[in-house]
This record gives C-alpha cells, sequence and structure tokens, in this order.
C-alpha cells in the first residue's frame, strides 16, 4: 500500500473543513518566524547596550522591546484561533473516516469475521483514529513545523552571514539526504511491529471473549505461557530490531550534529577576534545557530517517528485494502415476497479448501410450508441456512425466494425477510429493550411486552431491578442460554418475516428450558403463513413439522412426517430417533 492512497484517504474527510484546517496551519506558519524575531530583537538590545552611556533610555530601545513583545503577543492571539478551528472540524473529521472505516469492515464477508481475529479487527480500527491524530500532530506543530523553522532560520543567516549560512544550507541538505535514507527502512520495521502487535491484542481479546473456557478448564497458566510464546518469539525481536536499528540512525545523526555545531561555535568565535561581528551579531548568529542545531536534531527525531507512524497506518489501513467477498451485484434489486417459497435448484456448494458439502442439491419448500432438516454433525444442515442468508454462495445452481434469484438481490432486502433463531444467540452490551428492538426499530414497547409474553420472558425481565432497562452484559452474559433464546424468540416474533429459520435454537438447552422454548416456538409458528425451515438436533422438536427432511453427506435421502419416517424401521431418522429415546 502506497503512502499516498493513505493521504488521499484523509483528504476526502479533510476536505470539507478545508478553511478550518488553514486556519490551525497559520500559527506554525508564523511561529517559524519567531526564532528570528527572539534572536534578532536581542542582538539589536545587545548592540545597543554596547554602545551605551549614560544616557541610555526605554526611546532607544523601543523597537526592540516592540519586537519582542509584539511576536510574544501575537503568537498567543493566532494560537487561540487555531485551537477555535480544531474544536470546529477535528472531531467531525475523525467520526467521519471512523464511520466510513467501520462501515467498510462490516460490509466485508462473513468468511472474513471467521479468519481474523475480532480484536485484531478492532485495533486496527483503533489503529487508523490514534495514526491520524499523530500524523496531523506531526504536521501541525511536528516535523512539518520544524522543517518550516529550520528553511527560515538558513535563510536569514545567508543574509546576515552568507559563507556561514551558506555552508549550514549544505550541511542541512547533505544530512538530511543521509538520514532519508537511513530512515527508510523503518517504515518497514514498524510496519512489521505493528502486525505483530494487532495480532497479539487479537490474540488477548480472543482470550478474553472465552474467560469461561479458562475458567474452566484451569488454563490461566497454560494461556500466560501461550502469549508469552507469541511476545518473546515474535513481538519482542521485532520491537528489538526496531529500536537497535533506530539506534544506529541515533548515533549517526548525533556525530554529525557534533561536528556541525563545533565548526560554527569556533567560526563564529573567529569571525568575533577578526572584528567581522559586532557583540550582537555574535549572540544573533550563535543564538539562530543554537536554534537551528536544535531544530534540526528535532526534525531528525520526527523525522524518523513520522515513518514509523506511516508504517503503523500502513498496517491498520490493511482492513480497508482487503476486497470484499459476496458483495451485491452493481444492478442488484430489492427481494419482494408475496409467496415465501423457497427453491434450491442444482446446487454445489463447498467451502473454502474442504470437501463437498452439497451435489446438485434440489429442494423446494411450499409457501407456509414448515419444514424440519436433521441428520448427523457434517451432514449440512448449517450450510443450508447459511447460503440462504447468503453468508455463503453457492458454486454451481441457484436459491429463489418467489421465483426470485438470492444472488440478483441486495443482501440487505434478503435479510430484511428472514428471521433467524441461532443455536447460541449473543446480545449486545445494552439494555434488554434496545437488544429487543433488533427485531424492529420501529416497535412500540406495548408491541415489545406483548412479544416478550408470547416468548415466555416477560415476567423474567419484570423481576430484574431494572426490568427492560436492564443491560444484557457483553454477548448477553448476564442472561442464561434459555433467557437469551427466548430473547431471540421475542425479537423473531417482532420482526414478524414471511421466512422462519430455527438454527438448533434448543439443543443446548435443558429439558425444562426446552419444553419452555418449545412452547415459545410452537406459538411462534402455529397459525402463520410464515414458511419455516428448522433445524434439530433433538428430533422431538420437529414432530409437529409439515415435512421433515433428512440429510447424510449432503443428499436428502429421506423426507416425509414424522409418523411416516418413525414407520420405516431401517430409516436412518428412526436410527436416529432410537438413539435419542435412549
Amino acid at each position: 500500500m502506497e503512502t499516498k492512497s493513505i493521504f488521499l484517504f484523509f483528504w476526502q474527510h479533510v476536505k470539507p473543513y478545508k478553511w478550518f484546517y488553514v486556519a490551525m496551519l497559520i500559527p506554525p506558519v508564523l511561529s517559524s518566524f519567531y526564532p528570528f524575531a527572539y534572536n534578532y530583537s536581542i542582538k539589536l538590545l545587545l548592540d545597543i547596550l554596547a554602545k551605551a552611556d549614560n544616557t541610555l533610555s526605554y526611546q532607544q530601545m523601543w523597537i526592540p522591546i516592540a519586537l519582542f513583545l509584539g511576536s510574544n503577543f501575537g503568537l498567543e492571539f493566532i494560537w487561540r484561533i487555531s485551537h477555535i478551528a480544531a474544536w470546529k472540524s477535528l472531531p467531525y473529521v475523525r467520526r467521519s473516516f471512523l464511520l466510513q472505516t467501520y462501515d467498510y469492515v462490516q460490509h466485508h464477508s462473513y468468511q472474513y469475521f471467521q479468519n481474523n481475529f475480532t480484536g485484531a479487527i478492532t485495533s486496527k480500527m483503533k489503529g487508523i483514529l490514534s495514526g491520524y491524530d499523530k500524523i496531523w500532530a506531526e504536521i501541525h506543530h511536528g516535523l512539518a513545523l520544524v522543517a518550516l523553522k529550520i528553511l527560515i532560520n538558513l535563510t536569514f543567516l545567508i543574509v546576515v552571514n552568507t559563507k556561514l549560512g551558506l555552508f549550514l544550507f549544505i550541511w542541512s541538505a547533505c544530512f538530511f539526504a543521509i538520514m532519508y535514507k537511513l530512515s527508510r527502512k523503518l517504515d518497514q520495521l514498524a510496519f512489521a511491529e505493528s502486525e505483530s502487535q494487532h495480532a497479539l491484542i487479537g490474540q488477548i481479546s480472543d482470550k478474553i471473549m472465552n474467560i469461561i473456557s479458562i475458567f474452566s478448564f484451569a488454563a490461566h497458566k497454560r494461556e500466560v505461557n501461550l502469549l508469552d510464546k507469541h511476545i518473546s518469539q515474535d513481538f519482542i525481536p521485532k520491537q528489538i530490531k526496531l529500536y537497535k536499528y533506530d539506534f544506529k540512525i541515533q548515533i549517526i545523526g548525533g556525530i554529525l550534529y557534533f561536528t556541525k555545531f563545533t565548526f560554527i561555535l569556533f567560526y563564529t568565535i573567529h569571525l568575533k577576534i577578526q572584528g567581522l561581528i559586532s557583540v550582537g551579531d555574535f549572540a544573533y548568529i550563535l543564538g539562530l545557530t543554537l536554534a537551528l542545531s536544535e531544530d534540526m536534531w528535532r526534525a531528525t527525531v520526527s523525522f524518523q517517528d513520522f515513518l514509523s507512524k506511516v508504517g503503523d497506518l500502513k498496517s491498520a489501513f490493511s482492513i480497508l485494502y482487503i476486497p470484499q467477498d459476496n458483495l451485491d451485484l452493481p444492478d442488484a434489486k430489492l427481494l419482494h415476497i408475496a409467496s415465501p417459497k423457497i427453491e434450491f435448484k442444482h446446487v454445489d456448494f463447498s467451502y473454502a479448501d474442504e470437501e463437498v458439502v452439497f451435489k446438485d442439491l434440489n429442494l423446494i419448500i411450499e409457501p407456509g410450508e414448515k419444514v424440519g432438516v436433521v441428520g448427523q454433525s457434517g451432514a449440512g444442515k448449517s450450510s443450508l441456512i447459511n447460503l440462504l442468508m447468503r453468508y455463503f454462495t453457492c458454486d454451481k445452481g441457484e436459491i429463489l425466494i418467489d421465483g426470485q434469484n438470492i444472488n440478483q438481490v441486495t443482501q440487505e432486502t434478503l435479510r430484511q425477510q428472514i428471521a433467524v433463531i441461532p443455536q447460541d444467540t449473543l446480545l449486545f452490551h445494552r439494555t434488554l429493550l434496545d437488544n429487543l428492538r433488533y427485531g424492529n426499530p420501529e416497535a412500540s414497547e406495548k408491541e415489545i411486552i406483548e412479544a416478550c409474553k408470547k416468548a415466555y420472558i416477560h415476567d423474567f425481565i419484570m423481576s430484574l431491578p431494572k426490568k427492560y432497562q436492564t443491560y444484557a452484559g457483553e454477548r448477553g452474559l448476564k442472561l442464561s442460554g434459555g433467557q437469551r433464546q427466548r430473547i431471540a424468540i421475542a425479537r423473531a416474533i417482532l420482526k414478524n418475516a414471511p421466512i422462519l429459520l430455527l438454527d438448533e435454537a434448543t439443543s443446548a438447552l435443558d429439558s425444562q428450558t426446552e419444553k419452555l422454548i418449545q412452547k415459545s416456538l410452537d406459538m411462534l409458528i402455529s397459525g402463520k403463513k410464515q414458511t419455516v425451515l428448522a433445524i434439530a438436533h433433538r428430533l422431538s422438536t420437529l414432530k409437529h413439522m409439515d415435512r421433515i427432511i433428512v440429510l447424510d453427506k449432503g443428499i436428502i435421502v429421506e423426507q416425509g412426517t414424522h409418523e411416516q419416517l418413525i414407520q420405516q424401521p431401517r430409516s436412518l431418522y428412526s436410527k436416529l430417533w432410537k438413539l435419542q429415546e435412549i
């Protein structure tokens, strides 16, 4: 990724506020003249004092005094204007590119989130925000300011003493050329170190998200050791490599800096001994040279920091340059359902680098039909839902809803027409009311309460101290699995979509909770014209379905009602039923 593309990204968001940014950049530009004003006012004062006799008065010194005080007051005034411009622009610019970054990331495919640490993704998004702040700081009052001050000071030194000024100009050009060549590698080293850091944060996030497993298996020491292994074998070596190279640059820069300053000191003394400069000139030249030397050193350090931050940014920006898979077609249409009929026609599908899941699968689910799907693990049950929701796309064939190919409609309108109750419902760390409204953002409190009653969760919510304003905790961990499932059922009731998908909604629950949730599901399904596709590990939950499909290695081997299938003693369904009866 080129550095240019990063700055083009920032410019898109800065452009609407460009005049505020101009206002913020004026103070650093004018500040660059301050060393000259300060040192020149001191020179004038010293020359006046050196020539003064007993008639010395303030009137003789009003020009240097005015120059000194005026430059200080002027700088304070324009910096305050800059601060006003900052609060009128910077927060909104950050908001703009953070929203665009999040929006891009959330439209990555389902596979992307399966294959990447959530913590690493979050860390990179944070890296873009902090990287922008660091880069802007360097432009506003860091590297750019120092570089401008160096240029102005060199110009004034050439005016005062041409030979000395030209020497410093040539020396500075050589110095920065050497430093630039040495510092370019910092970009690559910083990128590698930053990638390792994002991966490290991703691992820590993964451990925290699975903290219950760590508790259950008493794996605290094991996880610390695994973390230490990554830090010791990857993160630390890359950091040390970066530090060592930076140390090398500092040594070379220090030698060049000391050589230059020694020459300037003795050359200035030589000029004074020869009577070629006054006391004021001596102080002015030495003061300006000291300021210039300090600025050059700051510029070197700032430039190295700048390249290091650019390396960090390149790592963070990688999430914006990963192509998005499974996007809508440019001419994708909106999905409108008059009759919720589902058709799988000659569907082939396999996950990346894995064996085939479906080969020439054909399945029709009529409008309003309640269909259950059973089969052993790996039979392809969850893949049906993944394909229907377009989390994945089939390799061959097509999936139709009401005669419309789901690959030719927008994903948003597709998923708006489908309600899903997953095996394990994860909730946002928000209030229960906010989580319930996810089913229908326009739902009134009365409608939400009615849905919760139908899902047999209302009484539990009302027993909580803050009732519907209770926070669910991260991923809903303050609630039991059964309580989260009933929240999911209430959301599905509120969504009232023409298609309902149940992905083993009761498999991880105890028998008593399962019965309660089954009662909720029966109420959700009965009497509606919804088309229902239900995957179940526990076959008892599918007894009242209109049709049950039995999958084996991606092939429909049996189908019929519960009674029809159970009467076939050699059928796979009968075997599965008997195993669950034991």
